[in-house]
């Protein structure tokens, strides 16, 4: 099943399909694995003597130092150097004492002390009445431009729907106990050292063509995607420092080896698999060859050649075969046979779709949708129903990046002033009818990890004067505008992905800061255009916001230099930094937060982390919501047990858990109502079971579930 919620099953995997010739699809190469393993093995070890010895020379520059200290305070600052240096010393003596980074046993060499678990005391997911069978059709803003799962353009926005939430990982966390179940993996157990975890495969895993998972295939998937066949900077750094030791013993079992020991050490280790079989053409042609070939998926979905119509829609299937469709923890879920997404780019023509029954579903967290839009026959009729559903989830970082390698946003007044001259209330009063509140921070959400003492700079036009006034723009031209003493006019060009409320934002946001005295520069492009000229660090700032996952906050891919610069100091692009942000600090905070090896000391740092990005004026939060709207058609049904209303409680959109399913005869019901003129009960539903976090199982056992 797909990750039931952003919780549940964490990794990348892969749905596309195939337009290659014939003479492309009988190609096939000597696999480079094996050479690759070698190679890599090698320079792992050499990496981690030359991190000793870069560690040798900075503790001896920092011995000097405190010898030469003189307060206590600069040796109190020097010691915790030293100290952070003896730490990363632990880790690389750690990942010398395992050996090789890919290692190969035999299942006899298991150890025997370990002690295996397998999830089965967690209730069932999903609601046991849900029917399999039917198509869920939906849209998409634009065509993705490849349906590779990774590699160039492979981050596109329908990236979560095709490749994240349907391929499967190790294991899973269940969406109400937060507890680990099984995926591919049916049982796991922990290793003495507090770093590694031991997987057995599930002996039915199967790959949606029939091939075995088998435990070398997991090594495949890190092989395929930090080769030298692609260009993927932030994966080769990602696998090369926040994992220790692969070993297989045999075809069923894999231990994973982190580091240092993790929170949660399950869930940071687990990995999904690559089937080797189907990358046999996988070389330096991979990006045009795999282009638009389907992998093998272990989820339920697939997408079939013939249902790939460029630019104009994708089919994913149900695999009716599937092999875990009888796990008692993915039974329930997966129920609709086909997903179709049709290729609309104006979202007020996509609910017109939406009105006549060609959509089932339409988000309604525009309140202008929410409130005169649905002012409508279909929903008085009773063939529409509407939804308030209280969500548990990591608030979506939506706002403003501004990128510093961009003038004049490397001046710090400058970023504050800009953020004091965003006029977000507004938004919300105007555009949302006060129904959201104002983003507060970068990483909202995330309960003891995020910081509750920052506030976001509040819209005033007198504080953006007086930090433009200390940036050198001390006058006003004919028009309004502040200028610098060379006349140079504050304006701030403003990228972002097109879509009517968007516009609508941006719109008030150009009227506000002209009160502030600063001119945007509206550049509003379709969404893969802006994207595209925002991994390439063109933007001056960026309007976007992330797909967040629980239950941690991140910070390394978005704030850590290495993925704004290269070594010779050229911004580096195709990385998430959108700010192009290099902070010593920074860096120091990011490294530990993936480091940590308690929740304490990944809120210290969290905290600290979260603290600089609004000191230094990164990021400009927007609004936030705690509940999510939709409207749906009668017969696309949700849960409704003890433990579930209406949804998984962490979700971002209703459809990520896959717990719904279409109740083909309520649905020639309705349409046979509709037709006649024949009116139904009005529907509109509030379920905020979750709303204050999740219930414990006792309580809710002990409810009294809702009847729709």
């Amino acid at each position: 099943m797909r990750k039931l919620i952003h919780l549940l099953l964490l990794s990348a995997a892969a749905v596309c399909m195939t337009s290659c010739s014939k003479e492309q699809d009988q190609v096939k190469r000597e696999s480079g694995f094996p050479d690759f393993v070698e190679n890599y093995n090698r320079n792992i070890s050499e990496w981690l003597l030359e991190e000793q010895v870069k560690l040798d020379k900075r503790e001896a520059k920092h011995q000097d130092e405190l010898a030469s200290a003189g307060s206590d305070s600069e040796k109190t600052s020097i010691e915790g150097k030293i100290k952070d240096l003896a730490k990363k010393r632990a880790k690389y003596t750690y990942r010398q004492s395992l050996g090789k980074y890919f290692d190969f046993k035999k299942h006899e060499d298991i150890p025997n002390d370990l002690v295996w678990e397998n999830g089965a005391d967690n209730p069932i997911i999903g609601d046991p009445r849900a029917k399999k069978g039917g198509t869920l059709h939906t849209y998409m803003l634009s065509f993705p431009k490849t349906l590779r799962p990774f590699g160039p353009n492979s981050n596109g926005s329908l990236r979560g729907e095709l490749y994240d939430l349907i391929d499967m990982s190790l294991i899973a966390y269940h969406p109400i106990t937060e507890k680990v179940i099984p995926a591919l993996a049916k049982e796991w157990a922990y290793g003495a050292d507090g770093r590694t975890v031991f997987y057995r495969i599930d002996p039915d895993a199967t790959y949606n063509d029939g091939v075995k998972v088998k435990a070398t295939d997991f090594m495949f998937y890190i092989y395929v995607r930090i080769s030298d066949n692609l260009s993927n900077p932030f994966q080769k750094q990602y696998f090369r420092e926040q994992f220790a030791n692969f070993t297989t013993y045999g075809d069923s079992v894999i231990s994973i080896s982190l580091p240092e020991p993790k929170p949660r050490l399950a869930l940071y280790a687990s990995l999904s698999p690559s089937a080797p079989h189907f990358y046999e053409a996988y070389g330096p042609d991979y990006k045009d060859r795999y282009q638009w070939l389907v992998p093998p998926t272990t989820g339920a979905y697939t997408i079939l050649p013939k249902d790939v119509k460029k630019g104009r829609s994708l089919t994913q299937s149900r695999i009716k075969d599937w092999w875990a469709k009888d796990k008692k923890y993915y039974k329930h879920a997966n129920n609709v046979d086909k997903i179709n997404y049709q290729v609309i780019a104006d979202q007020s023509k996509a609910f017109e779709l939406f009105l006549i029954g060609d959509i089932d579903f339409f988000s309604l967290n525009v309140p202008d949708y929410w409130y005169e839009k649905m002012e409508v026959p279909q929903y008085f009729g009773g063939y529409i129903e509407k939804v308030q559903f209280y969500n548990i989830f990591p608030r979506t970082p939506r706002g403003l990046y501004l990128n510093l390698a961009k003038k004049p946003l490397d001046n710090l007044n400058v970023r504050k002033g800009l953020s004091h001259a965003m006029d977000f209330d507004t938004v919300n009063t105007v555009l949302f009818r006060g129904d959201v509140e104002r983003l507060q921070s970068w990483t909202e959400g995330y309960g003891k990890f995020s910081n509750p003492n920052i506030q976001a700079r509040e819209y005033s036009v007198s504080k953006a004067e007086e930090y433009f006034t200390k940036a050198g723009y001390t006058k006003r031209d004919s028009e309004g505008y502040l200028v610098s003493e060379s006349g140079k006019r504050m304006q701030l060009e403003i990228t972002w992905g097109r879509a009517p409320i968007y516009d609508q934002i941006m719109d008030k946001l150009k009227e506000g800061a002209k009160k502030a005295g600063v001119e945007i520069l509206l550049d509003g492009q379709i969404s893969s255009v802006a994207f595209t000229k925002m991994l390439e660090k063109r933007h001056q700032a960026a309007f976007l916001g992330w797909n967040v996952q629980p239950p941690f906050p991140r910070y390394y891919g978005s704030f850590h230099s290495k993925n704004a610069y290269d070594e010779k100091g050229n911004l580096k692009k195709q990385t998430t930094n959108m700010n192009s942000y290099s902070n010593p600090e920074m860096d120091r905070l990011s490294e530990n937060i993936r480091a940590a090896t308690s929740e304490e000391a990944l809120q210290r740092d969290s905290w600290k982390a979260e603290q600089l990005i609004h000191d230094d004026a990164l990021f400009i939060p927007a609004i936030k919501s705690g509940y999510l709207r939709q409207g749906h058609w009668r017969w696309l049904k949700w849960p409704q047990t003890k433990h579930y209303e209406f949804n998984a409680p962490a979700v971002s959109l209703a459809y990520e858990s896959y717990l719904y399913w279409i109740d083909e005869d309520l649905k020639k019901e309705t349409l046979a109502a509709k037709k006649a003129g024949m009116k139904l009960p009005e529907k509109n539903h509030f379920y905020d079971l979750y709303r204050k976090g999740i219930p414990t199982l006792n309580e809710l056992e002990q409810r009294k579930v809702k009847q729709n």
